[in-house]
């Protein structure tokens, strides 16, 4: 069914989500965030009341969040897709996904004082798709593989002001899971990895009034030599009311500088691995062939997201959150066929426009 790998597109968005979401942070100084040193500046209104804005968990807590997710994937391919079995790959496809669901954050105390271990679950349901793939509509008996996705989770390490430390699971590897869902070409065991993000910005260290400005930038290591640049802005931009909760509302702008990496030495290193010892002539120049030819190289570009988060400053929580992120993504590959051997490629370049909102339904101060 070519709706499949408009699926795996929209796993990759879950992806992208968390490279490029609020997992992140005028005076000057120096805090600690995800990946390397950032510096942290706050532009401060005058004449303005200053709080402290942190975090207020503590070990045993649950937060429960209704969660609303919705994509809108374009794509366009050129190439053979033989590499990945009987799946007949799209021309073109323009398809929404969208879901609802939990989020859980059950919260346990960290390595360090003042830190916290997250471990956040997703749990998805009620996954719909519609759209045109190759000029026809979305089958709707090509969905069910897709809408049953079973609970995901992931575990972070964060401060009081929702800064993720490095040494968390998903830190130095962003795209965690990736690779399972690429090699089934379906969402199942990706859609979760946003998760990431916490629930909410990363607050600075300083006091902050309505008005204030601070933002960050750091590198986070990739799966090159080289590491790829996020920088994120939040300002408070004013006061609300939810669910009869005071709440300050918060901005945020991030980017994510344009990247890419390479698979092929992975699977030629995988492909290496089982290659007979007493390997004839011909053998060994078939797999000089596939080292020299093979190519799974992903490139990401204009990855950036806007998010509004409606922080309780006196509860220490997020009430509600907000965030609208727009990935485009990139695939050339050369691939080896899986009947066959021969090496068969594609080229795809998708845009995926996502909204995520979140609503806290559970939890101490719920």
């Amino acid at each position: 069914m070519r709706f499949k790998l408009a699926a795996a597109a929209a796993a990759l968005g879950l992806v992208l989500a968390a490279c490029g979401g609020p997992d992140t942070e005028g005076s000057t100084s120096t805090s600690s965030g995800p990946g390397d040193a950032t510096t942290t500046t706050v532009e401060a209104s005058p004449a303005a009341e200053e709080i402290l804005l942190s975090y207020a968990l503590a070990a045993g807590d649950t937060f429960v969040y209704d969660v609303t997710i919705t994509q809108d994937i374009a794509m366009e391919t050129t190439g053979e897709g033989s590499s990945f079995g009987d799946e007949e790959l799209p021309g073109e496809a323009s398809v929404t996904v969208t879901g609802t669901g939990t989020f859980t954050f059950d919260v346990a105390d960290g390595p360090e004082p003042g830190t916290y271990s997250i471990t956040i679950t997703s749990d998805l349901t009620d996954v719909t798709a519609s759209g045109i793939v190759d000029g026809e509509s979305i089958d709707s008996a090509e969905t069910p593989e897709f809408a049953e996705i079973e609970p995901v989770s992931v575990t972070v390490i964060v401060d009081k002001q929702g800064n993720i430390i490095p040494e968390s699971a998903n830190a130095e590897d962003p795209l965690a899971g990736l690779l399972g869902g690429l090699t089934e070409m379906g969402p199942g065991s990706v859609p979760g990895t946003e998760l990431g993000q916490f629930f909410g910005p990363p607050f600075p260290d300083d006091e902050v009034a309505l008005g204030d400005t601070w933002s960050d930038s750091f590198e986070t290591p990739g799966f090159g030599t080289e590491p790829f640049s996020t920088s994120i802005s939040s300002t408070v931009s004013g006061t609300d009311t939810v669910e009869g909760f005071d709440v300050l509302v918060v901005e945020s702008e991030v980017a994510v500088d344009p990247f890419e990496f390479d698979l092929g030495e992975f699977f030629v290193g995988l492909f290496a691995g089982f290659a007979p010892d007493d390997a004839t002539a011909d053998e060994l120049a078939e797999f000089d062939n596939l080292v020299e030819n093979l190519r799974f190289v992903m490139s990401f570009d204009d990855n950036r997201s806007e998010s509004t988060t409606y922080f309780d400053a006196a509860a220490g929580i997020t009430r509600q959150f907000e965030v609208t992120s727009t990935s485009r993504i990139g695939m050339d590959v050369n691939f080896p066929d899986e009947a066959t051997g021969e090496l068969s490629g594609f080229v795809m370049n998708m845009t995926i426009d996502q909204t995520v909102s979140h609503q806290l339904v559970e939890g101490p101060s719920a």
